[in-house]
């Protein structure tokens, strides 16, 4: 299986069904926090794996990925830092804003 096809099987996909079955929490959530958790993400996973690509700690064999690469790292493992993200942040807002409707009015 190709990283794209995984990405989109078991990420995209997944985002793609929960943004539609819960429209409101999307429309909810907070843009700006989301960009900054990106951006950490970003920040924090970029030279980590890198490093461990330059080192041979893993790798992404050629014909598996678009072959678009951005210093060590395929395209695909960007997408894969901010489909994620995205994927565990729609999950934990739609679990905080639950929490949040439940909460009787002070």
């Amino acid at each position: 299986m190709t990283y794209g096809r995984f990405l989109a099987l078991f990420v995209a996909l997944p985002l793609v069904v929960l943004a539609a079955w819960w429209p409101g929490t999307v429309k909810r959530l907070p843009g700006r926090t989301f960009l900054l958790l990106l951006l950490v993400v970003f920040l924090a996973t970029t030279p980590w794996d890198s490093a461990a690509v330059k080192h041979g700690l893993w790798r992404f064999p050629e014909g598996k990925t678009w072959g678009i690469r951005l210093g060590w790292l395929p395209l695909e493992e960007y997408l894969f830092f901010a489909l994620q993200t995205l994927l565990t942040g729609l999950w934990a807002a739609r679990r905080l804003l639950r929490l949040e409707d439940r909460e009787p009015a002070a």
